[in-house]
């Protein structure tokens, strides 16, 4: 079938980003497309005009109203507040004023304000910081007093701290920010959806040196998961069925990451041994639960025996 002159060049100009007169219309704020009005949010006038500066991204205009009165931490609707407002559309000097101001990055906001989950609930500034890709919003942040325990529990009991955020979702230079984060007392050692973030680094798209480089600064890699039978090296060991899939550079971190566990005590083998042991066992009929309850049983008590002999 042949299609109409007309109807072809309609087809082919709907996928083009330049066609036609679409290139007319004007370019959306990130506050019109989520439906953000101030009045909508609080009801202080002078919180509803800082946040009309902060749009029209008028510094002067911001501290001329918070030096009349206005709130900096201000919270309005589900916890909104004039630094979350703006936060959207990659304009850094008027958050960083904010924050150098006295605004709270650490407030836990209670809704997800039209944004399709870019922001939910329980989550806050600190934790937004870090999952984005925009330079100059962590360091802004972590130099005006986000914590860097703060957590971001949400439905279903997930729940998230900065380590995590930035493993996951950090945007550039991941190294420099983790680094500045233990600096600043993270929990190396806190379990997320089971894990610490050593074990996140090594099951999220295989981040060796991150991994490394946490171990290196003292995480604890004897930590166990919260089904208390895998520690980092069992961890580490399911990944080589997928090395292959690396390139040489991430190869590479995966060995140096061997090596170092067991230059510190761990068994490579033993670990990929205890593996094949737990995939033999039937998770249909409840022998894996029943064996490894046992396994688990038998551990602790070794321990426990262990740490009694242990002089005080």
């Amino acid at each position: 079938m042949r299609w109409p002159a007309s109807l072809m060049a309609v087809a082919l100009c709907l996928p083009a980003a330049g066609c036609g007169a679409m290139n007319l219309l004007p370019e959306r704020t990130t506050h019109q497309r989520w439906r953000w009005k101030a009045d909508d949010y609080f009801t202080d006038p002078q919180v509803i005009a800082v946040c009309k500066a902060i749009e029209a991204n008028d510094l002067a205009e911001m501290e001329r109203l918070v030096n009349a009165g206005a709130d900096v931490n201000a919270q309005g609707k589900d916890k909104m507040t004039p630094l979350l407002w703006a936060f959207p559309d990659n304009h850094l000097p008027r958050f960083k004023w904010l924050l150098e101001h006295g605004a709270n990055p650490n407030v836990i906001v209670e809704g997800e304000f039209n944004t399709r989950q870019h922001i939910s609930r329980g989550d806050s500034v600190t934790i937004t910081a870090c999952k984005t890709s925009p330079p100059g919003y962590f360091e802004a942040v972590f130099d005006n007093g986000g914590d860097p325990n703060i957590r971001h529990t949400g439905l279903l009991g997930f729940s998230q701290t900065p380590l995590f955020a930035v493993i996951t979702r950090g945007g550039g230079d991941k190294a420099a920010k983790i680094r500045r984060l233990i600096d600043l007392g993270a929990d190396m050692n806190d379990r997320f959806s089971g894990g610490t973030p050593v074990m996140q680094a090594v099951t999220w798209f295989g981040q060796f040196k991150l991994a490394l480089m946490m171990l290196e600064a003292g995480a604890d890699h004897r930590t166990y998961q919260h089904n208390e039978y895998r520690q980092l090296i069992h961890v580490v060991a399911g990944q080589e069925r997928r090395l292959h899939e690396y390139p040489p550079e991430q190869r590479a971190g995966f060995h140096e990451l061997v090596k170092w566990l067991e230059d510190h005590g761990e068994s490579y083998e033993e670990a990929k041994a205890d593996i094949t042991r737990w995939d033999s066992w039937s998770r249909t009929t409840g022998e894996f639960r029943r064996r490894m309850d046992a396994e688990i049983a038998e551990r602790k008590a070794r321990e426990k025996a262990e740490a009694e002999k242990k002089p005080e």
